[in-house]
C-alpha cells in the first residue's frame, strides 16, 4: 500500500493556521477598523467570524474522520489499518481512538467541547477579558496544530487493503486513549479561561490551587503513553534522542502553560497589587533575566552532561533559547509603550516570554524542550521573589525578604536533592512544581491583605 498525504486536509489545517493568527489578532483589528467608521454591529460580527473560524474549519477535519470511520473509506489510512469491510458499528466508533493520532484528534475534539460549553454558559467562570481568552484560546489551538496532531492523521492510501489489528488490541488502545482524551482535552479546554479567571473571587483561588496540581500530577499519574507510546518508559537522557520526545515535550509544556501558570498570574498580581513597585525596580528586572537564562542552561546541562557532549547541547539550547529570549524582549518592551498599566510590567513581559517561548521552542522541534521544564521554574520563582529581595519600599520589610530569600534558595537545593534521588524526570518535575506552589503560598502569606470577594 503506498501512502499518500491529504492535500485536502492539509489545506485546512494552514487556513486553520492562518485563523489562528486572525482570532489572535482580533482586537487589534476591530479596534483598527473602529476608527475607521465601522458600526458596532459590523464589529461585533467580525468578532463572532474570528471567534469560531478555527472551530469551523475543525469541525470539518473532524466530519471527514468521522464518516471515512463510519462509512469504512478505505482510503483513509487510519480505516485501512484498524478496520476491516465487515466491522461493527461498534468497532467504527471505537476505532477512532485507536493509536496516539486517534488519540490527538479525539483530544481536540474534548478541548472545543469544553471551550464551548465555558464561552456559551458565563456562570461557570466569571471572567476578566473575553479577548484574552480567544488568544490563550488561539494559542492553544496553533499548538494542537502544529505540535500535538500527528501528520499521519489524515493520510490516504493509493490502491489499498484492508489489514486491521486484533479486535482486543483494538479495545485495549481505545479504551486508554479515550480516557487519556477526555481528561487532558479537559484540563486544556479549561486552560484558556482559567487565565482570565477573577482572582478577587475566593471560590477562583481554591480553584486554582487544585487546578495547577491536578495538572501537574496528571503528567505523573496521566495516560500520555495514549499520544507518545515512548511516555510509558523512564524519562532519562536516552528519551531525548528520539523524535517523539517532540511532541511528548509539547504536551507537557502545554499542560503546565494552560494549568500551573494561572496560578503563577495569581502570585504575580496579588503581588503588584498589594506591593507596589519600590527603588531598584530596574535591577529587579535585570535580576530576574539573568538568574532566569543561568536556570535554563545550569538545568538542561546538568541533566545531560556527560551523557551528550556540550557542543550538541549548547546547539539545541540556541533553538529553544532563542524564542524565549526574543520574546521576552518582544513582551518587556511593550509595557513600555503604554500597553500594561502593572506595577512591575517589564518583568510581567519576561514571564510571558517564559510562558509562550518555550512552547514555541518545543514546536521549532528541539530535542531537548524537557531538560528546560526545571530551570524554567526556577525562572519564574525567581521572576516572583527578586522584586521583594531587591527592590526598597516601605511596604516591604525585611520579614518579607528573609522569607521570599530564603525560599528561593529551598527551592534550588530542593532541585539539587530531587536529582540525587530520582532519576524520572517525571517524578522530579512534578514533586518540584508542588514545591513552587508550597513556597510562593508561604511568599504569599508574607504580602499585605487584600480583600477577597466571597
Amino acid at each position: 500500500m503506498e501512502m499518500v498525504g491529504s492535500s485536502f486536509a492539509n489545506v485546512i489545517v494552514s487556513i486553520s493556521l492562518f485563523s489562528c493568527v486572525l482570532l489572535l489578532l482580533s482586537l487589534s483589528i476591530r479596534n483598527f477598523l473602529f476608527r475607521k467608521g465601522w458600526s458596532t454591529r459590523g464589529l461585533k460580527i467580525l468578532e463572532l467570524f474570528f471567534r469560531w473560524l478555527p472551530i469551523f474549519l475543525f469541525l470539518i477535519l473532524m466530519i471527514r474522520y468521522i464518516s471515512g470511520h463510519l462509512f469504512l473509506n478505505l482510503s483513509h489510512a487510519h480505516v485501512a489499518y484498524h478496520l476491516d469491510s465487515g466491522s461493527s458499528v461498534k468497532n467504527r466508533f471505537i476505532s477512532l481512538f485507536v493509536g496516539y493520532d486517534g488519540a490527538s484528534i479525539m483530544l481536540m475534539s474534548i478541548i472545543i467541547i469544553v471551550h464551548i460549553l465555558l464561552f456559551l454558559d458565563k456562570k461557570i467562570f466569571i471572567i476578566k477579558n473575553k479577548d484574552m481568552i480567544d488568544r490563550w484560546f488561539s494559542l492553544l489551538w496553533i499548538i494542537c496544530l502544529a505540535g500535538i496532531l500527528p501528520e499521519q492523521t489524515f493520510n490516504l492510501i493509493e490502491n489499498g487493503y484492508f489489514s486491521p489489528i486484533n479486535e482486543e488490541l483494538l479495545f485495549s488502545s481505545a479504551k486508554n486513549s479515550f480516557f487519556a482524551s477526555l481528561i487532558f482535552g479537559i484540563l486544556l479546554g479549561l486552560g484558556p479561561h482559567s487565565m482570565e479567571l477573577d482572582y478577587n473571587n475566593k471560590e477562583m483561588r481554591l480553584f486554582l490551587r487544585f487546578f495547577a496540581i491536578l495538572g501537574v500530577f496528571s503528567i505523573l499519574f496521566g495516560p500520555l503513553d495514549a499520544f507518545v507510546p515512548l511516555a510509558s518508559t523512564e524519562w532519562d537522557i536516552n528519551l531525548f534522542s528520539e523524535p517523539e520526545i517532540l511532541r511528548l515535550g509539547t504536551i507537557v509544556f502545554s499542560l503546565m502553560l494552560f494549568c500551573f501558570i494561572p496560578l503563577v498570574l495569581h502570585y504575580a498580581e496579588n503581588l503588584d497589587s498589594t506591593v507596589p513597585a519600590g527603588k531598584n525596580r530596574s535591577i529587579g528586572l535585570a535580576f530576574s533575566i539573568l538568574i532566569g537564562i543561568f536556570s535554563l542552561l545550569l538545568s538542561s546541562i546538568f541533566l545531560l552532561y556527560p551523557h551528550w557532549s556540550l557542543s550538541s547541547i549548547f546547539y539545541e539550547l540556541i533553538l529553544d533559547l532563542f524564542p524565549i529570549l526574543l520574546l521576552a524582549l518582544v513582551f518587556s518592551l511593550l509595557p513600555v509603550l503604554g500597553l500594561d498599566e502593572r506595577a512591575r510590567p517589564e518583568l510581567h513581559g519576561w514571564r510571558y516570554g517564559l510562558f509562550i517561548g518555550v512552547i514555541i521552542g518545543c514546536l521549532n522541534s528541539s530535542s531537548l524542550s524537557l531538560s528546560l521544564i526545571n530551570g524554567w521554574l526556577i525562572a519564574l520563582m525567581f521572576s516572583l521573589t527578586i522584586p521583594i529581595i531587591v527592590e526598597k519600599s516601605p511596604l516591604i520589610n525585611s520579614k518579607m525578604k528573609i522569607y521570599n530569600l530564603g525560599n528561593s534558595i529551598c527551592f534550588v537545593f530542593l532541585l539539587i536533592l530531587l536529582s540525587n534521588l530520582f532519576s524520572d524526570l517525571r517524578i522530579i518535575s512534578t514533586i518540584f512544581s508542588i514545591g513552587f506552589i508550597i513556597l510562593m503560598e508561604i511568599n504569599n502569606s508574607q504580602l499585605p491583605k487584600r480583600k477577597i470577594s466571597s
